[in-house]
């Protein structure tokens, strides 16, 4: 597979016209786009060719595909820069490429074929933070980025459990502080021991710890803060919030 990108030029043309083009999105590929450019739609990288791989379009709910496709993607362009796994241009040319059956299939393009939700999940729709979660495939990137623990047993349980709800990934993922794995991690993995601790951890519980760690973000520079200590304010708060007595000493 060759890595391809889409021109700013492309993607301002494009998105100037999405109100007339929308309907083409439901079409088995972006050739139509090449034909109403008039030029070519994709400019290769600087990147070598990688092994060709796909993703997993199996489930009838296709958010269940979630975390298998955070593995498949992260695993497969790990070597990306935070810089460079922020730019629109590598994203659009993914899914406008060879992974369009995928953002089609993910984000149900062909009944919810709108503006809104074309830009934002080809494209970026939102400031940079945002559309970093919302475009399809940095979407799964920077789970992965933020996730993957190769300290763990499973690299992956982290992902894992972000991809239980995508109400984790909105709460998680979407805030200031969420751009940093040093702080995330220890965050996760809060949460993970509080719920084995048999805390009833659901969307709501793990919305108001994010809320608290933006909290600490303005007390503290967390990200030279210890991990543990993350950790332990992090698992700490969790019993506040449920009611159970401090186990761990903040």
């Amino acid at each position: 597979m060759k890595l391809q990108f889409v021109s700013y030029d492309n993607i301002d043309i494009i998105k100037s016209n999405l109100k007339s083009w929308v309907d083409n999105f439901k079409q088995d590929s972006s050739e139509w786009l090449q034909e109403e450019l008039g030029n070519a739609l994709f400019s290769d990288t600087k990147f070598a060719e990688i092994p060709d791989f796909s993703l997993d379009m199996t489930a009838d709910k296709p958010f269940l595909t979630e975390a298998e496709n955070v593995k498949r993607i992260y695993g497969n362009l790990r070597f990306l820069s935070d810089s460079q796994a922020s730019d629109e241009r590598l994203w659009a040319g993914l899914c406008l490429g060879p992974f369009w059956d995928y953002v089609k299939y993910r984000w149900d393009i062909d009944k919810k074929c709108t503006v809104g939700n074309v830009q934002q999940h080809f494209f970026f729709g939102f400031g940079a933070r945002r559309s970093l979660t919302r475009n399809a495939l940095s979407r799964l990137w920077w789970i992965g980025r933020l996730t993957y623990d190769e300290k763990r047993p499973d690299p992956w349980e982290l992902t894992k459990f972000v991809c239980e709800s995508s109400d984790y990934i909105m709460h998680i993922l979407e805030r200031n502080t969420s751009n940093n794995p040093s702080i995330i991690r220890p965050f996760l993995g809060a949460i993970i021991e509080a719920k084995a601790q048999g805390l009833p951890i659901d969307t709501n519980i793990v919305g108001e710890l994010a809320k608290y760690l933006n909290l600490l973000g303005g007390i503290y520079i967390l990200d030279c803060l210890p991990e543990q200590r993350i950790h332990d304010k992090i698992l700490a708060k969790a019993n506040e919030i449920c009611k159970v007595p401090d186990k761990v000493t903040a």
